[in-house]
């Protein structure tokens, strides 16, 4: 069959060749954000510089076949499958749209067996997630929806927040030395910018994981303290037994101590120093019972 001239016109990308029409097999492309591969493609393809151009009856086509393909039907929700599950739900058309945000015409086209195309790919993702829910309880959103994204070839890594700390067994902080920036006090003329701020080091402690819980401090008023300044998460135990590490291999420990506005005293009467600690573990107070 001889190829349709669609195009045949100057280059608007090089302004010198000819963008002729060319059938390419098995072109690979992208219909609403999902790949798909159209077995007999016309695209317009300049002789000179290779520029691909496309025409909207030919792309209206694509999204055609895409719609009836086997493998995108599959993909969506089949009509007796969007009907099982407004019945299990004992909804009315009117209501299961209501519910998804829809239209009680769309729902009916949708749970047609013949129907011209599948939902809308939000609704058909919103559809999949009730039906997980109603099914099996609660649902991680986020793996749900990055799990159907692999489905159509799409690799998606997303930035998760930290885990918060663990409410049951022990948490290890490790301590990490940083610099911070200090204005420094002017006593007569004020001072250059460049001499406005002096650095000071200060200690973190992190979990093991990165995730930031506080800043380690020494109290050198009597009774002089190592404190934990809490900035970050932490768990919502009332009473703490500590055990702290130091850099020469000394041990301390203090047992039920306490959160108080923000603040945990570690050691009391502390001989060593924030910069001294390696290692603190820290674990919910257990009373031993008395026979």
């Amino acid at each position: 069959m001889e190829t349709e001239l669609m195009f045949e016109y100057p280059c608007p990308e090089c302004g010198r060749g000819t963008v002729r029409t060319t059938r390419v097999h098995n072109y690979k492309t992208k219909i609403k954000g999902y790949p798909f591969v159209v077995d007999e493609a016309l695209i317009g393809v300049c002789d000179l510089c290779h520029a691909e151009s496309f025409a909207p009856e030919e792309t209206k086509r694509w999204e055609n076949l895409f719609s009836r393909s086997l493998e995108v039907s599959q993909a969506f929700l089949s009509p007796e499958e969007i009907t099982e599950l407004r019945k299990a739900l004992d909804l009315s058309m009117e209501d299961f749209a209501r519910l998804i945000g829809s239209t009680r015409q769309s729902i009916s086209m949708w749970e047609k067996e013949e129907r011209v195309s599948p939902p809308l790919r939000t609704a058909d993702l919103l559809m999949k997630l009730v039906r997980q829910s109603h099914q099996a309880g609660p649902v991680d959103v986020l793996t749900f929806l990055l799990n159907e994204a692999r489905k159509w070839g799409v690799i998606i890594e997303l930035r998760r927040p930290a885990a918060p700390l663990r409410q049951n067994g022990s948490v290890v902080l490790l301590p990490e030395r940083k610099s911070k920036s200090v204005p420094l006090q002017a006593s007569g003329p004020l001072p250059l910018a460049a001499q406005a701020s002096t650095e000071e080091e200060q200690v973190v402690a992190k979990t093991e994981d990165g995730q930031l819980v506080g800043i380690l401090k020494y109290k050198y008023s009597k009774p002089s303290a190592l404190i934990l300044d809490i900035t970050g998460s932490f768990p919502s135990w009332k009473i703490i037994d500590v055990k702290i590490e130091t850099q020469d291999g000394q041990q301390f420990s203090s047992r039920a101590v306490s959160v108080q506005g923000g603040r945990l005293v570690l050691l009391e009467q502390a001989r060593i120093r924030e910069r001294d600690v390696s290692r603190i573990i820290l674990k919910p107070h257990e009373v031993t019972p008395r026979y």
